[in-house]
């Protein structure tokens, strides 16, 4: 049947289709199809007949096309046989009308493909229509899909596809072939499309149906965890109406309770509370139901079912919908009753001290900060800082563990000794105690606390003996008192102020106490500050080496050059060799700061030995008590004569009487024994050993017995007390001394700052002589013209 008797069109070619309303045509213009029929419906096989050109805006008809034939570019008419040419048309409506994913050879090639099936079915014998429809499936199945690519598409093959039929059979109706070929295109083209549209409808169903099902599901599980979790969970959970009320709890709270289960819902949460505490617990729920916070986390005592109290934390949560509407309320408590225990057990050790109990330092302190800041100025507060007495010899003695149980009988014994007083006891390390007394109500005029009856309460207290082992074990304690207004006090300052206390009360002996004294605390407060810049002194250069020539009384001959340190401090100005000695004494360096005197009075030595070309007096140096007792002491000096090459015979290293013996001439227990060895051994390298703070007495006469010593140098103290005795009966007794010291072979040097001195000196017996009288320390260079003379040999020495 003819294309003109078909009747009206199908929906997909001129008309609105119901489900695919993308493929209909524009309004502005009718369907290029429908220029096929007239109004009566006869068909219209020629552009003749309707006046107009078929094809769509954009496409030229053919006698104006430019194409590309046979490798012939520019302006061209399409050949009436040129299917390439017709397919580039073609490619280039589709092109103009849809989004292609071919490049253009792509398309040109697969619409050629199609249009030799659109001439072979149309010069077909037997005429198949249906190649039309495939087509139209076709170009769906590429997706030339635009809103006017069929359009464009049926204007072309109406217009332009009888030009490539060349070889007509005879009777065949070229034009209704072409009209039922477009026609069966466009059917096929709508049912492909409308079919496409089903499937990916069906596609978005199946998966929304997929996407609900799965939603479903996950809901499932989600609702099965959150019982499981719920449930099993070693969290107390309670779930709460925004009122309050419980309705729902786990195993884990009504366990943690005390409840059983469901003996809780209906009750309100917040009756679990103390009175006193339920009023805030109330504020922070009503705050949940109210919005205006989303949780909370709170820690509070909770009373349980059996009356007892849990320190329980409270975190609470508000779930909304989603409409941001409060649904419920859910409550995790947490029990850490334990961990309470167990913090504030930490806490007390980190406050106290573990042995005796008491508090330590830290506490005490933070006591003393609070008393300060509470009392009122004019209050007067005693700070005792105690050392006990003796306390190692018990220690190791008798054990560790008796001076452990003597460590908590003086705790016990100095609580009850201030029990009746506002008083804190503490405990600051090792077998150091504190006491902290503050002032009770005392009436105008009365007195203070008696401190000195107070230390001897104490002493009184400790040296009741308590046994151990069946042996009897007893302390004393020495004390360092600061009393003091509150007004202007600083805790630290208090604290720094008492142990200075007890520093210098020590050396007094045992079971002493004194009071703080500002003038002799500031004393040794500068003498502190200046043994800390030591090292600095050192780093920077500002200390120095001096020399002061050592000569014999008689001739005034040089025999020795005596090395000391001098230090120009930046406020001080120019300290001596004993303040210098005395600041590095009080630390570590003194080591560093000895080994650079030897050093480079050693190498002054080498240099003064070169320049003069002759042998120099020997260069000597007093250690200090800690250089004396040093183990290291020997290979400091073995290395400093290897490093600057001087001989051993031109050092001689003095060491104090005090640092070897003690006033009943027995060694000391600081290292008296190591001083006597360092000195024996250094005499044995061939270094000169001397003696030096020589004040008489028992104690240097066993020193020159007992150790290879050729010099002795008197004590300054020694001489001046000389001046001052009109009786004359010490220097009688020095001179004894000195003669016995000389008959030994020691030469002995005393300290003369004036001729006075010089003569009474000569007259107890003293050889050589060091003192203002014959030049004060001072440069080397000082030292340089008294070289030039003849120098006076040293008599054979005892080594």
């Amino acid at each position: 049947m003819s294309l003109c008797a078909a009747g009206p069109l199908p929906p997909a070619v001129g008309l609105v289709h119901p489900v695919l309303p993308h493929i209909a045509p524009t309004p502005s213009r009718p369907s290029p199809l429908r220029c096929l029929f007239d109004e009566s419906g006869a068909a219209v096989t020629s552009r003749a007949a309707t006046g107009k050109s078929l094809l769509p805006d954009g496409v030229r008809p053919r006698q104006t096309v430019e194409a590309t034939v046979e490798g012939r570019s520019g302006p061209a008419r399409m050949s009436r046989a040129d299917p390439k040419g017709f397919a580039k048309v073609w490619a280039d409506a589709i092109i103009g009308t849809s989004y292609v994913s071919m490049g253009p050879d792509e398309l040109a090639a697969h619409l050629l493909g199609l249009t030799h099936q659109l001439v072979q079915a149309a010069l077909a014998t037997e005429f198949e229509p249906s190649v039309g429809r495939r087509i139209g499936v076709d170009m769906v199945g590429a997706h030339f899909t635009g809103t006017e690519t069929l359009g464009a598409t049926v204007a072309l093959i109406v217009e332009r596809l009888p030009d490539l039929l060349d070889q007509v059979p005879q009777g065949v109706d070229v034009a209704g072939r072409v009209a039922r070929l477009a026609g069966n295109m466009a059917a096929g083209y709508a049912n492909a499309l409308r079919e496409r549209s089903l499937d990916e409808q069906d596609a978005i169903y199946r998966a929304g149906l997929r996407a609900r099902r799965q939603a479903e599901q996950a809901l499932t599980a989600s609702e099965a965890r959150f019982r499981g979790v719920f449930h099993s969970s070693p969290v107390a959970i309670a779930i709460s109406e925004p009122n309050g009320q419980i309705v729902q709890t786990n195993r884990s709270l009504d366990d943690t309770l005390g409840y059983s289960p469901g003996e809780l819902l209906g009750r309100q949460l917040t009756e679990l509370f103390a009175p006193d505490d339920r009023p805030i617990v109330e504020e922070h729920y009503r705050d949940l139901a109210t919005g205006q916070k989303s949780r909370f986390r709170v820690r509070f005592p909770l009373r349980l079912a059996d009356g007892e109290i849990a320190m329980i934390y409270l975190d609470a949560a508000v779930l909304l919908d989603d409409e941001q509407v409060p649904q419920c309320i859910v409550t995790m408590i947490d029990d850490i009753t334990d961990l309470r225990l167990i913090e504030q057990r930490l806490q007390h050790q980190t406050l106290h001290d573990v042995q005796t109990g008491l508090p330590n330092r830290q506490y005490f302190v933070t006591n003393l900060e609070k008393v300060l800041g509470q009392r009122e100025p004019s209050a007067v507060i005693t700070l005792m800082h105690l050392d006990l007495d003796g306390f190692s010899a018990i220690n190791d003695g008798l054990g560790h563990h008796v001076g452990e149980r003597l460590l908590d009988v003086v705790a016990r014994r100095l609580e009850w000794v201030v029990a009746d007083q506002q008083a804190m006891v503490a405990r600051l390390g090792a077998d150091e105690y504190a006491i902290l007394i503050e002032p009770g109500h005392i009436e105008p005029g009365e007195p203070i606390l008696d401190v000195g009856a107070f230390a001897e309460i104490i002493n009184t207290a400790l040296a009741e003996p308590f046994y151990v082992d069946g042996i009897g074990v007893a302390v004393t304690a020495t004390i360092g008192i600061v009393q003091r207004r509150v007004a202007g006090a600083k805790p630290e300052e208090l604290m720094r102020a008492a142990s200075a206390t007890l520093r210098r009360i020590r050396g007094r002996g045992k079971r002493q106490w004194t009071l703080f004294d500002p003038e002799i605390d500031a004393a040794n407060r500068a003498k502190l500050q200046l043994a800390a810049a030591m090292p600095g002194a050192l780093e920077t250069g500002e200390l120095h080496v001096t020399f002061q020539p050592v000569v014999t009384l008689d001739a005034q001959k040089l025999v020795g050059i005596e090395a000391a340190l001098s230090w120009q401090h930046p406020q001080l100005g120019l300290l001596s060799n004993e303040q210098c000695v005395q600041a590095a004494e009080r630390t570590g360096v003194v080591h560093e700061v000895g080994q650079w005197l030897l050093r480079t009075a050693a190498a002054q030595a080498v240099s003064w030995r070169q320049r003069t070309g002759a042998g120099v007096p020997p260069v000597m140096i007093n250690l200090t008590p800690s250089q004396a007792q040093d183990p290291d002491l020997v290979a400091r000096v073995r290395a400093v004569l290897k490093e600057t090459g001087l001989a051993p015979r031109e050092l001689e290293l003095r060491a104090p009487t005090a640092a070897i013996r003690t006033a009943t001439g027995e060694l000391t227990d600081e290292g008296g024994g190591q001083a006597e060895d360092n000195l024996h051994v250094l005499t044995e390298l061939g270094v000169r050993a001397g003696l030096y703070d020589f004040g008489g007495g028992i104690r240097g006469l066993r020193c020159v017995a007992d150790l290879p010593v050729c010099v002795l140098r008197i004590a300054q103290p020694l001489s001046h007390q000389l001046a001052g005795d009109p009786s004359r009966i010490l220097a009688q007794a020095t001179q004894a001394l000195v003669h016995i010291i000389r008959d030994a072979g020691v030469d002995v040097v005393a300290p003369v700052d004036s001729a006075e001195q010089a003569a009474e000196w000569a007259r107890i017996g003293a050889n050589w002589a060091i003192g203002g009288l014959y030049g004060p320390p001072g440069p080397s260079q000082r030292i340089e013209p008294l070289l030039a003379g003849p120098v006076q040999r040293t008599p054979n020495d005892r080594n």
